[in-house]
């Protein structure tokens, strides 16, 4: 039965209204059910139904996308999908797929990710927090020597605990290059203030540090510097933490395009 003029303006009144109350794809999916013909022939609650999870899949993409982009990744576009399994490597894949559920985040554990440099630290951690945005948990990434600067500087300003609570209460914090620097006392003292800062309401929190150093080399360049503080920050950062370690030649070194392309056709010749 052709649609009258009547319910045809109330549908335009109801798509309109959605559109203004900042819905537009509960609005576009109500004017495609329209369109098809589906809308004819659905129930109301069928209807609701349809274009209140188009909307709500919008919206929670609309989310990652923000957080990916207040992450500040240094390799934005990374994916756990496009992680080379070479047998070189070494790669703890049950763990990798483990880490990738997020779980360790709502548990408030950590992941150290240990190799030598250029075996692709920085992939890892960036693609653990590509995954991370995507579940809706809020990302900062940081090299180690950036992240003492921006603290410096908030320092000057007095902004050091503002920092300190903005960081407290971002669900996964990602640090690079820890320890490879030198680190003064003071450094030490904000690591420490860091590591031990209580994120809101029981929020989960979590760190990723990638590093070439081993655990107990991480220690004694803490201690030569601060002994007092070295058992309180080792002690948050690696009780119960992930360790993700990896060998291998640097990945600048070879056609990481050309190896995903070899890996990707052997795994299709394995599942046919």
């Amino acid at each position: 039965m052709p649609r009258r003029k009547t319910e045809s303006v109330s549908l335009m009144a109801v798509r309109d209204r959605l559109r203004r109350l900042g819905m537009k794809a509960m609005a576009d999916a109500l004017e495609e059910m329209d369109k098809s013909g589906e809308l004819s022939h659905s129930g109301a609650l069928e209807v609701i139904d349809r274009i209140s999870s188009i909307q709500e899949i919008e919206s929670l993409n609309n989310t990652s996308t923000r957080y990916k982009n207040q992450a500040n990744l240094f390799q934005p576009t990374a994916d756990l999908m496009d992680i080379l399994h070479r047998p070189d490597r070494h790669i703890n894949a049950p763990l990798v797929d483990q880490l990738a559920t997020n779980e360790y985040i709502q548990s408030n554990r950590n992941i150290m990710i240990i190799s030598e440099t250029g075996c692709g630290k920085t992939f890892f951690a960036c693609a653990f927090g590509n995954q991370a945005c995507d579940s809706q948990y809020t990302v900062k990434y940081y090299t180690m020597v950036d992240l003492l600067d921006e603290f410096k500087r908030a320092d000057e300003r007095g902004k050091k605990v503002k920092l300190l609570n903005k960081l407290a209460n971002t669900n996964l914090v990602i640090i690079d290059d820890f320890l490879l620097t030198t680190v003064t006392t003071k450094d030490v003292e904000v690591l420490y203030r860091l590591f031990a800062s209580k994120p809101r309401r029981n929020k989960p929190r979590s760190f990723i540090i990638c590093s070439q150093l081993m655990k107990e080399e991480m220690y004694t360049r803490l201690s030569t510097v601060s002994p007092s503080l070295s058992d309180a920050i080792m002690n948050r950062l690696s009780s119960k933490a992930y360790i993700l370690r990896f060998e291998g030649p640097s990945m600048r070194e070879i056609d990481i395009a050309e190896e995903l392309r070899k890996q990707r056709e052997g795994i299709s010749a394995n599942n046919q």
